[in-house]
């Protein structure tokens, strides 16, 4: 009853206030309301609150009896209502995830706003524009090959079975490295691959929430606060030692160049840290959140496979060039990104988007929204259920990309945020996934097990993963095998 008092939310003839989730001590409805329960729940709450909603996420530390409520967005005239000026929103403090993500994230350029933002962004933003894309596809290929031959010769590839989650999350986290750090001894790669554990439990303990999302936790004896200190100790010391491997190579690296940013004070070095962690760490579970599901469709759909394989050896074998391969992979009009759009339309990375408030009030349906509320999207009512994409919006059906075009999809679709900001890693994520999947295709046949593939998501992870098996055999008559 106070937090509807304190923060009313009214339609706009003033008779009745917005529908509203029940608050629950101490995390509201919090990341595991929203992420880890959140393909159970938004079901639910669509169906008892209707299109526009409110949910609450914890506390805010630092004014105790202060709580952050989100509106719930399910239709693209309201999200383009809301999002159509995104670089002069706010991103909620932290998150609205707590103290802890503070500590690990709180200023990392996707979670930092205004000027802040647009400082930051402009310095590291730069690896990942689009016209860098072409220079990066001989890498992703390099890589890629060298991961699946390793799957191949030494894991369970070899018994023709693969764990599209656990046998591919590390392919891109090494792309994105090399691309950020250039090439790294064995030692460095050791060095970097043993902070991934002590970086995942950091991450569960801030989507759990609890004790951590105040700031007097840091005083408890708690295995978090003494594993944030470790992290982050380690982190700046491997960075360090990365910008002096990178001073002895040739190429101009990214790792090089926001150094010399700091070195001007036109970057913190803490703003710095908490990128590289965001584009590595963070967006480790996002990055597999779009791989993985989609070898599940192409299981589903051997058909698929074959005309797929088809469009990819046209474009890429050795008699169409090399210019005729990267126009390929930087097209948006292929089977290949329809079928990647179709996976993220029908398995979106996660079943809300993450918080930011607009400058203005905001008219959304038949509400008042003041400034500075928090909104958040309902994925899945907007990529699947969402009456734009046709009678037939919850079949797996590549060809609806094709007949679209993305000026009129670009509110229907959640995938890398809306409006003039969004994520900006997005080419480089496209490019990376059409890449793979166009080996996949072309060197491999995937299959589901019957009783034994699920489409159920693994329950642990806050982004969207399968939690399965799949048959996968390499295609050794194929005479493009392994360019």
């Amino acid at each position: 009853t106070y937090l509807l008092w304190r923060y009313p939310i009214k339609s706009v003839n003033g008779n009745h206030r917005m529908p509203t989730c029940p608050y629950r001590w101490p995390n509201g409805q919090g990341d595991v309301g929203k992420f880890l329960e959140g393909e159970k729940n938004n079901d639910i709450w669509r169906q008892r609150y209707g299109g526009i909603y409110r949910v609450w996420s914890g506390m805010n530390s630092e004014r105790m009896l202060i709580f952050q409520p989100y509106r719930v967005l399910t239709r693209p005239e309201d999200i383009q209502n809301v999002f159509a000026d995104s670089d002069k929103h706010t991103k909620a403090t932290n998150n609205n995830s707590g103290w802890l993500m503070g500590e690990l994230l709180g200023k990392c350029v996707g979670l930092v706003s205004h000027s802040e933002w647009k400082s930051l962004r402009s310095i590291t933003e730069t690896p990942f524009l689009p016209n860098n894309m072409g220079s990066y596809i001989e890498l992703i290929e390099r890589k890629t090959k060298r991961h699946f031959d390793d799957l191949f010769a030494n894991g369970s590839l070899g018994q023709g079975i693969l764990n599209p989650v656990e046998d591919l999350k590390l392919l891109p986290f090494w792309i994105v490295a090399e691309i950020l750090y250039g090439e790294l001894s064995v030692e460095m790669q050791q060095t970097l691959e043993n902070l991934i554990p002590l970086r995942e439990s950091l991450f569960r303990r801030i989507i759990g929430g609890g004790l951590t999302r105040f700031w007097w936790s840091r005083y408890l004896p708690i295995s978090a606060i003494a594993d944030l200190a470790k992290f982050k100790m380690e982190w700046s010391n491997f960075n360090d030692l990365a910008y002096q491997n990178a001073e002895r190579q040739s190429s101009r690296l990214p790792i090089s160049y926001f150094y010399q940013e700091i070195e001007s004070g036109s970057m913190t070095r803490q703003g710095m840290l908490q990128t590289l962690d965001e584009i590595l760490f963070a967006n480790l579970d996002v990055t597999m959140g779009g791989i993985s599901w989609i070898f599940m469709f192409l299981g589903a759909y051997p058909e698929l496979q074959t005309e797929l394989r088809q469009e990819v050896i046209s474009h890429t074998s050795s008699e169409s060039g090399k210019e005729s391969e990267e126009r390929y992979y930087l097209s948006k009009s292929t089977l290949l990104a329809a079928s990647i759009l179709e996976s993220s339309r029908l398995k979106p990375l996660a079943a809300f988007s993450i918080p930011q408030a607009t400058p203005t009030d905001r008219i959304v349906g038949d509400f008042v929204i003041p400034a500075g509320t928090n909104f958040i999207v309902d994925s899945y009512a907007l990529n699947t259920y969402n009456a734009y994409w046709g009678k037939d919006n919850t079949e797996f059906r590549p060809d609806r990309f094709l007949e679209r075009t993305a000026i009129k999809s670009r509110y229907n679709l959640w995938r890398f945020g809306f409006g003039p900001r969004n994520c900006m890693g997005k080419y480089l994520a496209d490019t990376m996934i059409r890449v793979l999947f166009a080996y996949i295709v072309e060197n491999c046949q995937i299959s589901l097990i019957t009783g034994k593939t699920s489409w159920k998501r693994n329950e642990k992870t806050w982004i969207m993963h399968p939690d399965t098996v799949l048959i996968c055999e390499r295609l050794h008559n194929n005479e493009h095998l392994s360019k």
